[in-house]
């Protein structure tokens, strides 16, 4: 296991919540706003400004998190161009991560599998099944992209649903018997989260090729159909 000794930004630009967040193994840094579709207008903004209210410099950062998606296909355009930008001009190393597996990570003390989903646009979202194995979350099956009253599609276990609710709509409408959703502040995703998943990355040696990172796109064919 490495033994990381310095500051850590995640960046997280999935869906139109974009998040940020300063992390050194002990203390958190966050910073989240409503973006829409601008990301790259005030992204590397907001990073200055993280910084500079934490008393930091650029020249500080010793590795990045980035969520890898799925999301928007700007969005993680933006937010992954970024992190390899600031990792190929820093030489420090780039952590990519699920945003499925960000989303789930706070339900860690959960017994019940987690259903993570992220908006996917025209009222659908795309998700996936995660359970709690070998002191961490992995996915189950395939990610799906379905309509959000179909959010809960072949749920046979009690299941905790958590991730950011496309606009009006009204999660309490789909709870069952099978189905129960995390609570509002619980729901969506944390850059800080984000970050300890880098940083636990970075612990244990997992460092990426930058060179071959890739954003997972939502839009297309629905997988399954």
């Amino acid at each position: 296991m490495a033994d990381p000794d310095g500051l850590m930004l995640a960046i997280d630009t999935s869906t139109e919540m974009s998040g940020l967040a300063l992390y050194d193994g002990r203390r958190v840094s966050e910073l989240v706003w409503h973006s829409g579709r601008n990301q790259s207008g005030v992204l590397l903004e907001q990073i200055t400004h993280l910084l500079s209210i934490n008393r930091f410099e650029i020249a500080q950062l010793s590795a990045i998190a980035v969520a890898l998606g799925p999301g928007t296909f700007n969005g993680l355009r933006v937010g992954l161009s970024t992190a390899k930008g600031l990792g190929y001009g820093r030489s420090i190393p780039v952590f990519g991560v699920d945003t499925l597996e960000v989303t789930a990570y706070p339900h860690l003390g959960s017994n019940q599998p987690v259903r993570a989903f992220v908006p996917a646009g025209r009222g659908r979202v795309v998700y996936g099944d995660y359970r709690y194995r070998n002191k961490r979350w992995v996915r189950s099956g395939e990610l799906q992209n379905r309509t959000f009253d179909e959010l809960t599609y072949g749920l046979s276990e009690p299941t905790l649903l958590a991730g950011e609710t496309p606009a009006n709509m009204e999660p309490d409408e789909l709870a069952s018997e099978n189905a129960r959703f995390a609570r509002p502040s619980m729901r969506s995703r944390r850059p800080g989260h984000l970050a300890e998943l880098g940083w636990n990355r970075w612990i244990n040696g997992e460092q990426d090729d930058v060179a071959a990172l890739e954003p997972l796109y939502v839009h297309g064919k629905r997988p399954g159909s």
